[in-house]
């Protein structure tokens, strides 16, 4: 599936913001499960911290339907949720990494039900404290 170039996927937003800053970390701030107009939905909210000692981290949510819609996100939920809420994180701790859209390719993807094609590249280093 083509996507617009509007979009940046959530693993070229994680390299950027390692490069950028190499001591940042993201972290889960809460995992909550509500129910909301009779759906339940899996409610993640991350935090983007630049340095360790970084006094206004970016923090974002993100919710899933629970369960996944689709067989691209039934039984992954609650990874979908992280990984969307990482993505605008990120945005929210480091208004230079550009995009025009805060959707990651990913989240696109899910939502139609179709696959989504990752671009090829290195892949975060392993270990590292993601």
């Amino acid at each position: 599936m083509a996507f617009n170039s509007d979009y940046i996927d959530v693993a070229a937003r994680l390299r950027e913001f390692k490069e950028k800053h190499p001591d940042g970390s993201l972290q889960t701030v809460s995992i909550e499960f509500r129910e909301i107009g009779g759906q339940t939905i899996v409610l993640y909210t991350a935090a983007a911290y630049r340095s360790p000692d970084d006094e206004r981290p970016g923090i974002a949510m993100a919710s899933e339907p629970f369960p996944g819609k689709t067989n691209f996100t039934r039984d992954s939920e609650v990874m979908n949720a992280e990984t969307s809420a990482w993505g605008r994180a990120i945005l929210a701790a480091d208004g230079s990494i550009v995009t025009k859209k805060i959707a990651s390719a990913q989240e696109v993807a899910n939502r139609s039900g179709q696959t989504w094609d990752p671009p090829k590249g290195p892949a975060p280093k392993a270990g590292s404290d993601w």
